[in-house]
């Protein structure tokens, strides 16, 4: 940020609009920031005098603080949710009111309120990324599914489904435990348009339909209490988990060439904008019940999303009838502040010290720029998601998951079955499967052929474990193992040793492809080609075989294999994504027989 525009004007965002405001009144705000405990050393917990509660209306809790539970209406259960929501607005200052909307909630010791981390992950499991989440000794692991584009592979709503069931439970238990949030700002629902862009991996591809029937059901599993599903009143419907779809709207280019998605403009017809852009949004909320959405960093046509009115307040609230809260991206009001001066939004996700709710908002209202009631609406929009959560009374059903309902049996299975689902089978000249009775001595090469991190992509967390490529085509085979090179394949000096191989084995196996080196958030590739000599890799390897050769490619974004395709030498290609913790797995057993690979490609490959 200009240190000129950062002293001369202050930015004030609450939930009708935002406003540039100078700095008069900051000194107030800050000062009683800075007599506000700072975040526990544990963000996910409820901790209160050295132990972990799992709920806020604890009456031992309570105690503890030297408070009567039986005196705050919130914490009666009999209450309707929305009456319980305004009872605990109402009792906190402005100042107070100010310092939770933040995506580091403070909390209000006085009335019993616990300060609450916003910020929590799971994209295809639970993630380390954001500060309400973190791995330990007691969880030191969650399950890792296929990333989201080779899930979407699959085109099988109902696993969708089973895996935002087995996220959620794994959520739920890591919150009991103390090690996360209730909220999951997850899935992304971008609709793909440019095959090179960074984050492809992240979403279920370049269909709108496809997209938001992938919203609907991960949603739908993320979210779902069982019995509750019908529930009309939303305002009443509990919630097993909080989820965000992201990010709203016309999003898809993080850097290109220098052009940035913090400064990208997308100029979009009304008609493009409804049917490509907008349209898994409307489906995750209006189909999905999702409890948040995510405004993203760049404008449309103009206007930055975070601060459009027709997309924030008019679509989402009043068409859509959102029940929950915004939130912007992170640092995305940060980043607009020279522009914007009006807005939607009830949460502010600010990295480091740069909140601007929090440091900025008592300033605008001293200066009658923003309304109290507008901070009251807010944060009822935020408390009543966390109420139908269960932050503040548990939910029944959820309240004994623990370190055992994490990693089970069940759902490293499915992890596997996730991935061998989504592997899609591009080229196959009578090839597949292979005999390992018949082909037992095999060439394993390629930067991924023995890959365990590269294979969860990102947005990712711990795994359970890892099933490498080559951890499972040696229970198969015998096997001669060489890398080529790594994904950036700078250097063709390695090859000759991974040609020799393969002229010696009577099968050869490539897995090569992509990684976050090359495509991931903030990195947009700049063509459709495999990166450095990754190609001459696998055509002199081809060559040299001696028996039939199957490539195996990783990766998020479109790849140009036509290469592979016109190579009479190589019978077999497969597109496998990210496959997750499992993948190694599923491509053994897709390669060997135990599974007919059915996926379908949810982006179009186009050649280069």
């Amino acid at each position: 940020m200009d240190s000129y525009h950062f002293s001369s004007f202050f930015l004030c965002m609450i939930t009708g609009f935002l406003l540039l405001i100078p700095p008069y009144f900051s000194a107030t705000i800050a000062s009683a920031a800075a007599a506000t405990p700072q975040h526990a050393s544990k963000p996910g917990a409820i901790e209160t005098d050295g132990k972990n509660h799992s709920k806020v209306c604890d009456a031992a809790r309570f105690v503890a603080l030297g408070l009567r539970m039986d005196d705050f209406a919130y914490c009666d259960s009999s209450l309707p949710y929305p009456a319980r929501v305004k009872d605990l607005v109402g009792r906190m200052t402005l100042v107070e009111k100010i310092l939770q909307l933040g995506d580091r909630g403070q909390g209000v010791g006085r009335i019993g309120l616990p300060k609450y981390g916003w910020w929590s992950e799971a994209l295809h499991g639970i993630a380390v990324t954001g500060h309400a989440t973190y791995f330990g000794d007691v969880v030191p692991a969650a399950t890792s599914f296929p990333n989201v584009i080779l899930s979407a592979a699959s085109f099988n709503e109902s696993l969708w489904k089973k895996i935002g069931q087995a996220v959620s439970t794994e959520g739920r238990a890591m919150y009991n435990l103390g090690h996360t949030g209730l909220n999951f700002w997850s899935p992304n629902v971008n609709v793909v348009r440019d095959p090179r862009w960074g984050r492809a991996l992240e979403t279920p591809g370049e269909d709108p339909f496809v997209v938001g029937r992938y919203a609907v059901n991960f949603v739908r599993g993320m979210q779902d209490v069982e019995g509750t599903e019908n529930v009309q009143d939303l305002d009443s419907r509990p919630l097993k988990v909080s989820t965000c779809c992201k990010h709203y709207a016309a999003y898809d280019l993080d850097n290109w060439f220098g052009v940035s998605r913090l400064h990208f403009d997308a100029r979009v017809t009304e008609q493009d904008m409804m049917e490509t852009f907008v349209r898994p949004f409307e489906m995750c909320v209006k189909e999905g019940d999702a409890s948040s959405i995510m405004c993203s960093y760049n404008r449309v046509n103009g206007v930055p999303s975070c601060a459009d009115a027709k997309l924030l307040s008019q679509t989402l609230r009043n068409d859509w009838q959102l029940h929950g809260y915004i939130v912007s991206d992170c640092d995305s009001v940060e980043v607009m502040h020279e522009r914007i001066k009006w807005l939607g939004l009830d949460l502010d996700c600010g990295l480091g010290n740069l909140n601007y709710y929090e440091n900025y908002t008592l300033s605008a209202v001293a200066q009658g720029k923003v309304r109290e009631s507008d901070i009251d609406n807010a944060l009822k929009n935020l408390y009543m998601v966390l109420m139908r959560a269960g932050f503040f009374d548990n939910i029944k059903a959820y309240e004994n998951l623990g370190v055992n309902d994490i990693c089970t049996k069940e759902h490293i299975y499915l992890a596997a079955d996730a991935a061998r689902q989504g592997i899609v089978l591009l080229k196959n000249n009578l090839t597949l499967p292979l005999d390992p009775k018949k082909y037992k001595d095999v060439a394993l090469v390629g930067p991924h052929a023995k890959a365990t991190k590269a294979m969860i992509g990102n947005y990712e967390g711990i795994p359970c474990r890892y099933v490498s490529p080559l951890d499972a085509i040696v229970k198969d085979v015998r096997v001669e193992y060489h890398e080529g090179c790594d994904v950036h394949c700078r250097s063709s000096r390695s090859i000759p040793p991974a040609a020799e191989a393969a002229n010696t084995a009577e099968a050869t196996i490539i897995v090569a492809g992509l990684g976050l080196e090359v495509e991931r958030e903030e990195l947009d590739r700049n063509d459709l080609l495999l990166p450095g000599f990754q190609t001459e890799l696998i055509n002199r390897v081809a060559e040299a075989s001696a028996g039939p050769v199957v490539l195996v490619i990783m990766a998020g974004g479109c790849v140009d294999v036509s290469f592979a395709q016109n190579n009479p030498k190589i019978g077999v290609i497969l597109w496998a994504g990210y496959p997750g913790q499992e993948g190694g797995q599923a491509i053994a057993d897709v390669i060997f027989g135990r599974h007919n690979p059915g996926g379908r490609l949810p982006l179009t490959m186009v050649q280069e």
